[in-house]
């Protein structure tokens, strides 16, 4: 056992860097990215249905969030802190507008006629960025109360020994989606007539709204969403663990990060003593 866990870390050991330099890949995900500097897994797609305090499980991936036991607004009290984000904001900001992945034609404006030269991509932007969070304390109580629940606590083991992770939901951040056509659209259409400028945003908004099941107003001349959507939640420091685990269960953000994961729970726990510490229902 000692010889095939010296080899088993020395193959880890030479493995690791060559991994590392063939997972780390640009990505185009400008929302996602800037999420996760700021401790956020992005929420795709955005919601208004999570509640901080909740237990969720979280795929392997880290990309889907599914309820096990949601926090009341009994356990949560008083003790929610709500602020905007203005530092997050002017950061996407100066990122430019995201892309919504809808286009749209407006050659008739400029032709007569519609034009594959004149489908535009319709992009947003988001404003009014708010974080809500729970403290650490709060959240642990809490978590005390819901794995108190028998039918809670079995969902909870089950599904942090099926693999994935089970977290707490710690913060949430929200915001209200702003959709625009790009700058040199703009700079056409500002020799156009008021109707033709409101033809376009109609047609806009019936395209975001068919195209993303959302409600679109317009407020002042903007395009807004008609509600403010999740776009990213952070989750408690540490998750459910497994009995006699040797690794803390944090949900990664980087493809490094599931890769590395994967060879701490698969492959060098297994093969490392047990630790006979840690009751099946702990957080870390």
């Amino acid at each position: 056992m000692r010889i095939r866990t010296m080899v088993t870390i020395a193959a880890i050991v030479v493995g690791a860097p060559i991994a590392a330099h063939s997972l780390q890949t640009p990505s185009n995900d400008q929302l996602g990215d800037t999420l996760r500097e700021y401790g956020f897994i992005p929420k795709n797609p955005p919601t208004t249905l999570m509640t901080v305090g909740s237990l969720y499980y979280i795929d392997p991936d880290a990309k889907r969030f599914t309820p096990i036991c949601v926090a009341s607004k009994a356990d949560i009290g008083e003790a929610l802190l709500s602020s905007p984000s203005v530092e997050l904001q002017q950061r996407l900001e100066r990122k430019g507008q995201l892309a919504t992945g809808i286009s749209i034609d407006i050659g008739w404006i400029f032709k007569g006629s519609a034009s594959n030269d004149y489908v535009v991509k319709v992009n947003y932007s988001l404003t009014d960025v708010r974080v809500d969070e729970l403290p650490l304390g709060v959240n642990s109580q809490i978590f005390g109360k819901l794995m108190d629940q028998p039918q809670c606590n079995q969902v909870a083991v089950q599904y942090m020994r099926a693999g994935g992770y089970v977290c707490q939901v710690t913060s949430i951040l929200s915001a209200t989606a702003e959709f625009k056509l790009d700058r040199d659209v703009q700079n056409k259409l500002g020799t156009s007539s008021n109707e033709t400028v409101n033809d376009v945003k109609d047609i806009m908004k019936r395209a975001v709204e068919s195209h993303g099941n959302q409600e679109v107003v317009d407020k002042e001349g903007r395009l807004l969403a008609g509600k403010a959507l999740q776009y990213g939640a952070a989750l408690t420091p540490l998750c459910l663990a497994p009995e006699h685990s040797r690794f803390s269960r944090v949900v990664p953000t980087t493809t490094l990060g599931r890769f590395w994961n994967y060879v701490l729970f698969n492959i060098l726990e297994p093969i490392l003593p047990a630790k006979d510490d840690e009751p099946d229902t702990s957080q870390g």
